[in-house]
């Protein structure tokens, strides 16, 4: 009889849990954006013949469920504390680092787009008869890899910057791997990029291996103390206190011009709309854009033009110093001829991340 009355009160509970979660779920208003996971969601799929008979409704209503579930955002946060608490030690490829340091995991690598992407700069520098400076920037898993988690795994960025170096012998390969080494605090917290700070360091060694002079001096200016980066959005440990995002202004006076794509002209080099974003890295030259071109009030004719991903973002603040004039190119996007703009005051630089180069795609489009 006992077991009987527990069985029911089970099954009583089995189906409330049930039916309140489902209540909640109709009567919760449709959410078109996550903040925390950085993306849209789904919503309700249309209901017609063609997606109930082709049987892509259950498909799309599955993904619509799942975007909309009631408090999505906590369980993943407890999905994620829990692996953490079962020693796991990433989530989505996110190593669970020391002092809750999140980290992006780079584990392979497909060498055929390395040897393509090397052979693509060395023949673009041939055809337009210079000497390329690459700055190919190692990731936070490899310079941080004390913070990470005991069993983690990556690729080793030191020897493969050595291969690089290797296979770029006729370039300017801008190594600067031991000066990043054993440094603490030059990649973010939440975000995969690096900060300020590492960066600084990358403009120190391009003003002794490229413009052969003493760095200039900076100020810097808290703008955000609120910065969730990609990694908190993939990690779900949303339990992670947020990056500062700062303002790297030049002690000596600059005045600057920054058209974005050719339509878009403001006199910053600073997106202040973007501090209102979820993004906040976006404020540094306003996020990925095809071409941006720069223009400042250093008067010295010299010209950079800089082949890019995002990581040059955050480094060409302090580069505005240097030159006159600046063209920003993302191969994502721009698909037109970049060697018009090259001429004899030209400094010409290919700045990517390490897991990024290697995988790159787009400079096949580099001409």
């Amino acid at each position: 009889m006992k077991k009987y009355v527990i069985q029911k009160i089970t099954i009583l509970i089995f189906i409330l849990f049930i039916g309140i979660f489902s209540l909640w779920n109709v009567i919760t208003p449709t959410k078109e954006y996550s903040e925390n996971e950085n993306r849209t969601l789904s919503s309700l799929p249309e209901t017609n013949i063609h997606t109930v008979f082709t049987g892509n409704y259950d498909d799309l209503f599955e993904t619509y469920f799942s975007d909309q579930f009631v408090q999505r955002d906590s369980w993943i946060e407890l999905k994620a504390a829990f692996k953490k608490l079962c020693t796991c030690i990433e989530n989505n490829n996110v190593y669970f680092g020391k002092d809750d340091k999140l980290i992006r995991s780079f584990m392979s690598y497909d060498m055929r787009s390395i040897k393509q992407n090397v052979s693509i700069i060395n023949e673009f520098a041939e055809n337009n008869h210079i000497k390329a400076n690459i700055l190919i920037v190692p990731t936070a898993c490899s310079i941080d890899s004390k913070d990470l988690p005991s069993g983690s795994y990556n690729v080793n960025q030191k020897e493969l910057s050595e291969f690089l170096k290797n296979e770029l012998v006729n370039q300017n390969y801008i190594d600067i791997y031991a000066s990043l080494e054993n440094q603490d605090d030059l990649y973010y917290r939440t975000d995969h990029h690096w900060n300020e700070s590492g960066a600084y360091i990358a403009y120190e060694e391009i003003c002794k291996q490229v413009l052969q002079k003493e760095p200039e001096t900076f100020s810097y200016i808290e703008k955000s103390d609120s910065f969730f980066g990609t990694m908190y959005s993939r990690s779900g440990a949303f339990w992670v206190e947020p990056d500062k995002i700062v303002e790297i202004k030049p002690d000596k006076e600059i005045e600057i011009e920054t058209t974005y794509d050719g339509t878009e002209t403001i006199s910053s080099i600073f997106s202040e709309k973007r501090l209102n974003e979820k993004d906040k890295y976006m404020y540094y030259l306003d996020g990925n854009h095809a071409h941006v071109s720069i223009q400042t009030s250093v008067s010295n004719n010299r010209k950079a033009i800089i082949i890019q991903d995002s990581y040059a973002h955050i480094l060409i603040p302090y580069l505005i110093s240097e030159y006159e004039q600046i063209e920003v190119f993302d191969p994502r996007y721009y698909h037109d001829s970049v060697s018009e703009f090259i001429d004899e005051n030209t400094d010409v630089y290919f700045i990517y991340s390490m897991d990024n180069f290697v995988e790159d795609k787009n400079l096949v489009f580099l001409k």
